[in-house]
């Protein structure tokens, strides 16, 4: 995946009426890459959902959407009996071999099996009047699934060539999910499901689990779970079991079915526990008014945040053309790109020694200047910050900019966790601010560079008692101009938010990353 792809991403994006900065695409692109969770925050009605759905839907297979033929209700021609669909969802569908089921006995076969069934017929222009085990026989080899789910032979010859005569009509698994947050998730159940207490077989499923499971069964495709209003309820309460997965990578524990040998067993086609699949990304919109809760420095610290901001500029722009977002347009033109943005998100930072000497002596800088006041951050932050480096170095090709990607890093990974009121936070922003508009020696002689740092990091630490007559990030001109302008950063975006941050502070006495 090259910089090419986000100059095609753009205009398809474009073609659709739906306007995003290359450089804001290619943050948003290497944060996924880096890390599958991200959160979006901004204005109500700034694009962030629009974004979120519109780059998961560029990048994934398309859907034909019209009649299931699997729908319940739904009567299968078999060779030797008919079968009726019972239930069905995206991930199964329940087949009777009678229409009283009284007399009749059930077989659930999973949809991507019955898909792999009517692929090898296509493949191998196989007739209607092909035997059952001829194509179970064939499918078998490259199968992923147990040859005993296998061996329903009938019902699945039946299955796959209903499906092949329903033709494009019918939908395949969904890879692009959006679940609107409720105020009232108290639970991960509203995530996960949960099992059915009154019947012992059955495991009631979310669009989400759905989405989860379709990822895990198709590891080579992108799969994107998309949390709009995340924090419309405390995050920790039903995102907890998600979080975790994501960190440790161990699976998620869904329900108790044992078998005799103690294997986890399948209820309603969903096992006992589940790893959260790495082609599984997590987008998260935030809004921030008083019906929304505050995220907490953990939950911050598991993501890259990524601002939007409606300019003067771009209203206008809206105005003189306030047309929706043609969605066919964008469907599925980046289809192609999908197994190399997997590659990407699975690959390491690739940088150049030398590049990473410039990133840790960065991370280095802002972790000593923040010690003092009791905010430094761990590994998985300083980790997180090379990977980003790295995707987005890929992304941008041969104009990348290292200092383009660390401001992108201080701005998504380390702002974002301040929060306070103004006594404890303007000390800490009044440092931030030092040491995002100071210039940096960045070439020349190592020790000549090294001075360079440490002298910006003895001012960021003097910083702390905000009495630098030489320094004011909020210093005006008799004509009320900044003295110090974002442009004239080192890293204009992280200083730019830390002059916001600063002047709600003392305006409201209590800010946040989302409030400033």
């Amino acid at each position: 995946m090259d910089k090419s792809v986000i100059e095609r991403c753009i205009e398809d994006f474009t073609a659709a009426n739906f306007h995003c900065e290359e450089e804001f695409l290619r943050r948003f692109v290497a944060s996924l890459a880096a890390k599958r969770f991200v959160i979006l925050t901004g204005l109500s009605g700034s694009g962030k959902t629009k974004l979120a759905q519109g780059f998961s839907k560029w990048i994934s297979p398309g859907r034909k959407v019209g009649r299931d033929v699997f729908a319940p209700g739904e009567k299968i021609t078999g060779a030797q009996k008919n079968y009726f669909v019972r239930d069905s969802d995206r991930i199964s569908v329940d087949l009777w071999n009678s229409e009283d089921e009284n007399k009749g006995t059930l077989v659930c076969l999973p949809r991507d099996l019955i898909r792999q069934w009517a692929d090898y017929i296509v493949k191998h222009a196989l007739p209607q009047e092909t035997s059952p085990r001829t194509i179970r026989e064939g499918v078998q080899p490259e199968l992923k699934y147990s040859k005993q789910l296998n061996s329903f032979e009938s019902p699945l010859r039946a299955a796959a060539f209903a499906l092949l005569e329903a033709g494009e009509e019918t939908a395949g698994p969904r890879t692009v999910e959006v679940v609107a947050v409720g105020a009232d998730w108290t639970s991960n159940e509203q995530v996960l499901g949960y099992p059915d207490g009154l019947d012992p077989k059955r495991y009631v499923r979310t669009k989400a689990l759905d989405l989860i499971l379709n990822a895990a069964a198709s590891p080579d495709v992108p799969h994107f779970l998309i949390l709009d209003e995340m924090n419309l309820s405390h995050v920790e309460r039903y995102f907890a079991d998600l979080l975790s997965a994501i960190e440790s990578g161990e699976p998620m524990h869904l329900h108790g079915d044992e078998g005799d040998g103690g294997d986890s067993e399948i209820r309603s086609g969903v096992p006992s526990r589940l790893k959260l699949p790495e082609n599984l990304f997590i987008i998260g919109t935030v809004n921030v008014d008083e019906t929304t809760y505050m995220f907490s420095p953990k939950v911050l610290d598991r993501a890259n945040v990524l601002e939007f901001r409606v300019t003067e500029k771009a209203l206008q722009n809206f105005l003189g053309s306030p047309s929706g977002i043609d969605d066919s347009l964008i469907e599925a033109k980046g289809a192609a790109h999908a197994s190399s943005f997997l590659k990407l998100a699975r690959s390491d930072h690739g940088l150049t020694p030398d590049e990473l000497v410039s990133v840790n002596r960065e991370i280095l800088l802002f972790f000593k200047a923040l010690q003092p006041a009791g905010i430094e951050f761990g590994f998985r932050v300083a980790k997180e910050i090379v990977s980003f480096v790295g995707q987005h170095k890929r992304l941008a090709g041969d104009a990348w900019s290292l200092r383009t990607a660390l401001d992108a890093q201080v701005v998504q990974k380390l702002l974002p966790k301040l929060h306070g009121a103004r006594h404890k936070l303007e000390p800490i922003l009044w440092s931030f601010a030092l040491l995002c508009h100071s210039p940096r020696v960045e070439s020349g002689d190592a020790e000549e560079v090294n001075n360079g740092f440490q002298a910006i990091l003895t001012r960021a630490l003097s910083a702390f008692e905000m009495n630098d007559n030489a320094f004011d990030p909020l210093g005006t001109r008799g004509n009320g101009e900044r003295v110090l302008l974002p442009a004239e950063a080192h890293f204009p975006l992280s200083f730019d938010k830390v002059v916001r941050m600063l002047a709600s502070v003392r305006m409201n006495g209590f800010t946040s990353f989302a409030e400033g």
